[in-house]
């Protein structure tokens, strides 16, 4: 739970943002979480001037009124200009609960103009528990929802409705995500792909229009898929080729640049008087600079694009890579490796020279590892990279949340293109090991 804060913080700065005409459901397990998305959604539109109703059931009015306070709201002030309202029950007409009753008295409360205290509201808030103590139905619940579509289309309004996962039953929340096109869950504001418009859900016979939505939702999914990958392929590509061209410049004209000083310079001195001690001191220290420039123009091209790489393999690129890690970290790596390179070309080199690049860094970063073991061979009809380490390993945290590292991300990327699969295994104390297999070619 490291990272709740700030989740919960994303979240509410993502709700306060939401617009007029949308219609969510809110499905959380804490009150956290649910005034992390709740309170700021009211409090943006307070702050805007909009009129905001809060059905409060499951908290008490004053609950949500404290919490409110504590975020900073002036709560006093919004609730004596009638601005914000409690309400600790739904609009129910003779003890009974109607979904086309309650709609049409909202529609006709809200409008602009009207002597009521509803009059003007744009935002709406409802702690859906209170239907749990109207022993609503749960077809008529689903109905009230999809309904509410209509409303919040034709009406200048937003509401977000809140369910505690642990209060509902699985058949009523599978309805109720069926019924809102925006679905608030795990601190993420998302389109939802299973929202069925009003119009379709609540005619029968709706299986072959249900079948046609999910095996076109399907095919939208796989085909917005392909399009990230084909341009995240296209973005590897462009970035590589971006860094050769650097690289590239980065030698010729500032290596060349950093030549001539260095000729230019030493001509000059030999026409110095060389028995003045400071002259001396001074071109040693210049030329000392020189030299540095030298190491360091190399250094970074080096790292942009290994001309060896492209050059002498894949091999001798990797035992490069090892050697100036070990020079750079002092971790010992022992290398097992193919005798005679191997024929790749050029995407595949690339990538795991890449992979292997950023398993290292994340090792001297994170590991406190002594020694790494990278082994590159021939397997299963495939190319395996593994980069195994002996530091304090990684746990099942940091791997459930590897998604969240760009680096990890990266990598798995890389592997996906190629059609490989990508594997981080470890336990505390016993080391990471990072494990790449890929075909020679993707069939």
């Amino acid at each position: 739970m490291g990272d709740a804060k700030p989740v919960l913080s994303r979240l509410a700065e993502l709700a306060a943002g939401l617009s007029l005409h949308q219609h969510l459901c809110f499905i959380y397990e804490t009150q956290e979480e649910q005034f992390a998305a709740a309170l700021p959604f009211l409090r943006s539109g307070l702050e805007r001037g909009e009129k905001c109703l809060f059905v409060a059931d499951e908290n008490s009015g004053s609950a949500v009124l404290n919490a409110l306070g504590r975020a900073g709201t002036d709560v006093g002030r919004y609730q004596r200009s009638g601005a914000l309202i409690l309400a600790n029950k739904p609009f129910v007409m003779s003890g009974r609960f109607d979904p086309d009753w309650c709609i049409g008295f909202l529609s006709k409360s809200i409008e602009e103009g009207k002597d009521g205290v509803l009059s003007g509201m744009k935002t709406w808030l409802g702690e859906m528990t209170w239907a749990l103590a109207e022993e609503i139905a749960p077809e008529i619940q689903i109905e009230f929802e999809a309904k509410v579509n209509h409303f919040v289309r034709d009406h200048p309004v937003r509401a977000l409705c809140q369910y505690r996962r642990q209060r509902f039953s699985p058949e009523l929340l599978l309805g109720i995500i069926r019924t809102h096109p925006i679905v608030v869950y795990g601190g993420i504001i998302c389109e939802n792909p299973y929202y069925v418009p009003p119009d379709e859900l609540l005619k029968p016979n709706q299986a072959p229009r249900e079948v046609e939505r999910l095996l076109n939702n399907i095919l939208e999914r796989q085909r917005s898929l392909d399009q990230l990958r084909a341009l995240a392929a296209r973005l590897q590509s462009v970035r590589e080729e971006e860094r050769t061209r650097v690289a590239r410049e980065i030698h010729d004209e500032l290596g060349q640049a950093l030549t001539a000083i260095k000729f230019e310079f030493t001509s000059l001195l030999q026409n110095l008087p060389s028995e003045e001690e400071l002259v001396g001191r001074r071109s040693q220290a210049i030329l000392k600079l020189l030299n540095e420039a030298f190491q360091s123009v190399r250094r970074i091209g080096t790292e942009l694009r290994p001309a060896m790489l492209d050059d002498l393999g894949l091999v001798a690129s990797i035992e490069w890579l090892a050697e100036e890690f070990r020079a750079r970290t002092g971790i010992k790596v022992q290398l097992s490796l193919p005798d005679v390179d191997l024929v790749l070309d050029q995407e595949r080199a690339t990538a795991l020279f890449r992979i292997l690049q950023e398993t290292l860094t994340n090792v001297a970063r994170h590991a406190n590892a002594t020694q790494v073991t990278v082994r590159l061979a021939e397997e299963d009809g495939g190319l395996l990279l593994e980069v195994r380490d002996n530091g304090k390993g990684i746990g099942e945290e940091q791997l459930s949340n590897g998604t969240k590292s760009l680096g990890i991300l990266g990598m798995r990327e890389r592997v996906l293109l190629l059609g490989g699969a990508l594997t981080i295994s470890g336990a505390p104390g016993t080391g990471t090991t990072v494990s790449v297999l890929i075909p020679r070619q993707v069939t």
